[in-house]
């Protein structure tokens, strides 16, 4: 892990000569949006508090790069002696059901600040995960029964194998699951059951290749090949069969069937946006999963149609590919301060 640099920064995102030190409660508010947003699914009105917070002052600009420009996030505790330790209420607009037991750990040390911790809840499950990725990441990993993981950008996932079950526990983000036999039955006994566990139930797999999303409110399953079955917490003893080419919302209670394009669902796991007949909208909030920051969308373009293929690793190049095939212009306050508006030709 790369270190911070003690470089100053100013609000355009540039170096500059030596500023005053951020105040610590600026610092905490930074801090706070940095871990909305590393939580993977942010919602509209969120981006929109998140815009007017960092207009309102230009110390806001300065504490949001200052934490960007830091490779530290959630990668590394700090010892609670390093700084001040103050616990920060949540005084951001958040979605309760996603972020209702947050509470961080902020270590200020001296001018700027160290590493922090989260000490409760998802969020804590979020840091002290087997498996995760940052946004912009995709990570491959080879489970001890053979099967096959890929974790898609802000994942987080937990692995535990015993006798009874092999189990994959989707703290945030989303994965695809490529499941191989159960090498236990080769040895006479029981096939142990592949199933990943969710906020709002679990997912079975049937010999299959699937992905499972969780978002805000619910989590989805897509089926590529084989089948599964879905067990909603609240009714965990009716399993719904999802099978190839289908795609299932659920919630704790109900189950969604509609159909899905595996080509155009499992493209992330090629590092490609597939959109097809996608509203700008949608798509710039599919995009923004793979970038820090802010990726807004102008309310005068949000139901332009976009199609095409676009690279997940290199999302500047997508904005300016976007911006050379429809009217639209890709309007920077910062790198992590982005807003797609209509392009005003002369």
């Amino acid at each position: 892990m790369r270190k911070a640099t003690a470089t100053p920064f100013n609000a355009s995102g540039s170096s500059g000569p030596r500023q005053s030190p951020l105040a610590s409660r600026v610092m905490q508010q930074a801090l706070e949006w940095q871990v909305t947003f590393w939580s993977g699914e942010v919602t509209a009105a969120e981006r929109e508090n998140f815009e007017r917070w960092v207009a309102q002052d230009s110390e806001h600009a300065r504490a949001w790069g200052q934490i960007q420009r830091t490779d530290a996030k959630l990668q590394s505790l700090s010892s609670p002696g390093a700084g001040t330790a103050i616990r920060v209420a949540n005084s951001v607009t958040v979605s309760s059901s996603r972020r209702s037991a947050l509470r961080v750990i902020v270590v200020v040390a001296g001018a700027g600040f160290g590493a922090y911790a989260l000490r409760q809840g998802p969020q804590w499950q979020l840091i002290m995960a087997d498996y995760r990725t940052s946004h912009g990441e995709r990570r491959e990993i080879n489970l001890p029964d053979g099967s096959r993981l890929i974790l898609n950008t802000a994942t987080a996932i937990d692995v535990q194998f015993g006798p009874e079950g092999r189990n994959v526990f989707l703290r945030a983000g989303e994965i695809f699951v490529a499941t191989a036999p159960d090498p236990q039955a080769l040895n006479g006994l029981t096939s142990r059951p592949f199933t990943v566990h969710t906020a709002q139930g679990a997912v079975r797999a049937i010999g299959t290749r699937f992905t499972v999303r969780q978002l805000q409110e619910k989590s989805q399953a897509m089926v590529e090949d084989g089948a599964v079955e879905i067990r909603p917490q609240a009714e965990a003893s009716n399993a719904t069969r999802l099978n190839a080419g289908q795609r299932a919302l659920f919630s704790s209670g109900t189950v969604e069937i509609s159909t899905a394009s595996a080509a155009t669902e499992t493209a992330w796991t090629r590092g490609l946006l597939v959109a097809d007949r996608m509203r700008m909208e949608d798509f710039l909030a599919e995009l923004g999963h793979y970038r820090a920051g802010v990726l807004r969308c102008d309310p005068a373009v949000r139901n332009l149609i976009v199609s095409g293929v676009y690279p997940l690793d290199d999302t500047e190049l997508a904005l300016s590919t976007l911006a050379q095939a429809l009217p639209v212009r890709v309007d920077r306050v910062t790198r992590y301060w982005v807003t797609v508006r209509p392009r005003m030709d002369n």
